[in-house]
């Protein structure tokens, strides 16, 4: 091949290439991504008027009610302190034979996923807290891992604990009439509430497949207030599409 026949050839692959490369790429970013979970109980609507003069009209959600629990260190935990962060929220007792070891085992599971992400926490309520105090639950968190300052084991009056719980969870938590080892009666439901305290979803504690929803959709709403959270292990790993496009535009340099 002569000198100017490849010199064509190298032409055509330089602007053949990144043309290839756009028709192949650019269709994926089209793909719409998975939206994040519905957010639940509304209680009304509110009316703005924007920079336009247009209104708008945006759907009001019942928030998580503040109050003040006991955590497994002894120190207080004011629920609006969570504010800012996405947590998973359970309901338990120590003594409990039946769902409880599951639901916590698959908690920690999901601390484990999670431990890195610092807007990111566990909180579990007992609905026994005359037997569960703060040692018990402090030798409990321990036995399952717990994080302090992570996961949160939490204990207050039981009118407290089960207010909480059918009022602003929308859960079932009591104490069971006939008494025996399943002497209370609490939901085996997850669940996830958002950085302004609205719930999000709700999951089967006991199922691993619903498990495993929820942390895919923890990952879906910690993407609404970080923008740099990623799916690749390596948040700073540039993906493939990136590299050949600064190659392309001669930003060979820049990692």
């Amino acid at each position: 091949m002569s000198r100017e026949n490849l010199r064509i050839f190298g032409l055509l692959l330089v602007i053949g290439a990144p043309v290839f490369f756009f028709l192949v790429f650019k269709p994926l970013s089209k793909i719409p991504r998975p939206l994040a979970p519905p957010h639940f109980n509304p209680i009304g609507v509110k009316e703005t008027v924007n920079d336009a003069g247009q209104k708008e009209v945006d759907s009001v959600y019942q928030v998580i009610a503040n109050d003040t629990f006991l955590t497994q260190s002894g120190d207080p935990l004011v629920l609006d302190s969570l504010r800012g962060n996405i947590y998973v929220a359970d309901f338990f007792f120590a003594t409990c034979p039946g769902i409880c070891p599951k639901l916590t085992r698959h908690l920690d599971t999901v601390q484990k996923y999670f431990i890195k992400d610092p807007n990111f926490r566990l909180v579990s309520f007992t609905v026994d807290p005359a037997h569960d105090s703060v040692p018990v639950l402090r030798e409990y968190a321990k036995n399952y891992g717990s994080v302090t300052g992570r996961w949160f084991f939490c204990t207050a009056p039981k009118e407290k604990v089960y207010k909480l719980a059918d009022k602003s969870f929308h859960i079932i938590a009591k104490e069971d009439e006939d008494g025996g080892p399943e002497a209370f009666v609490h939901s085996d439901k997850l669940v996830l509430v958002d950085y302004n305290g609205v719930i999000r979803g709700y999951y089967d504690g006991t199922d691993s497949n619903s498990v495993t929803k929820l942390m895919q959709d923890i990952v879906l709403v910690l993407r609404e207030t970080e923008r740099t959270y990623s799916f690749r292990k390596d948040p700073n790993q540039e993906g493939v599409f990136h590299r050949i496009k600064r190659w392309f535009t001669g930003d060979k340099n820049k990692k």
